[in-house]
């Protein structure tokens, strides 16, 4: 199984309250940009995983352009004030349940970079970029393996 980790486009710095920030437009773009790289490695997402907050559903709607979703869900474990390792305890009772091979997890700093810290022990948590994207790989018997993390400053270079 293959869970990707990415942190929300750029968004406005306030609004009425922290959960209704929106993204920008080069958040967009940053997303759009993201996701156009990662179609080429992912062609569908067998769940995606969302934080309710209006600019992580943002993020998806503009990912889910390049990359379908089977099943999508808003989970509370994945706003920024949760506890990471309840939400990678989540991530993990997804994966003993089901078959899924591609799993996308859209949330806020610093839930992401704690939640790749909580998946792969070995590992400190890293900092995200807003649109970054990190993937962590589970094989038979063995954690979490933290394989790449990259962001749209990376990508661009690359077009």
């Amino acid at each position: 199984m293959n869970i990707f980790i990415m942190r929300h486009g750029q968004a406005v710095p306030e609004a009425s309250t922290d959960a209704l920030r929106p993204l920008t437009d080069q958040g967009k773009s940053e997303v759009c940009l993201m996701a156009e790289w990662l179609s080429a490695q992912v062609p569908t997402f067998d769940c995606v995983l969302v934080s309710p907050y209006l600019r992580t559903s943002q993020t998806w709607q503009q990912l889910a352009k390049y990359i379908p979703g089977a099943v999508i869900e808003n989970c509370r474990e994945l706003t920024p004030d949760a506890d990471a390792d309840i939400a990678a305890s989540l991530l993990l009772a997804y994966a003993d349940v089901s078959s899924n091979n591609n799993v996308l997890v859209i949330s806020h700093m610093p839930m992401v970079g704690l939640l790749v810290e909580s998946l792969c022990p070995a590992i400190m948590a890293p900092i995200f970029v807003t649109s970054g994207i990190a993937k962590v790989s589970f094989g038979q018997g063995h954690g979490g393996i933290f394989e790449w993390l990259t962001g749209p400053h990376n990508i661009q270079s690359h077009y």
